[in-house]
């Protein structure tokens, strides 16, 4: 199964432009072209694009998914080195997600006190009208 870029696009909701970019910056590896050098993304390219947006996604720098996909290249060798840059990473996202719950939660708290005084500033005004 080989797509053009409108067809990766579509198929990833990422931008023709921003797939391009991905390109340009190396994050693609092993990406082909065609007779007419339009490039050609097959099940590996498109794999690539789904995890760069979920890379992307969690707040990995480009440094980071550069790294990895330079470390894919060096071949089946660099696996644990791989699986270290993703371990760093889920960690990351770990506290991330930590320091997120807890302003979650804080927001939760003042959302309801603000609702209370609400109720008790509509009761006011009722009392008055």
């Amino acid at each position: 199964m080989q797509q053009t870029i409108k067809e990766a696009s579509a198929r990833t909701g990422l931008s023709a432009h921003t797939i391009r970019y991905y390109e340009r910056e190396g994050l693609i590896p092993f990406l082909g072209r065609d007779k007419n050098n339009n490039r050609i993304f097959d099940h590996d390219a498109l794999h690539w694009l789904e995890l760069l947006t979920c890379l992307r996604v969690t707040g990995m720098p480009l440094a980071k998914q550069k790294e990895i996909v330079e470390l894919t290249k060096c071949g089946d060798d660099t696996v644990s080195d791989r699986i270290a840059v993703l371990k760093e990473h889920q960690e990351e996202m770990y506290r991330r997600q930590a320091e997120m719950d807890r302003a979650f939660k804080k927001i939760e708290k003042k959302l309801a006190c603000y609702e209370e005084l609400e109720k008790e500033v509509s009761k006011k005004v009722d009392k008055l009208g």
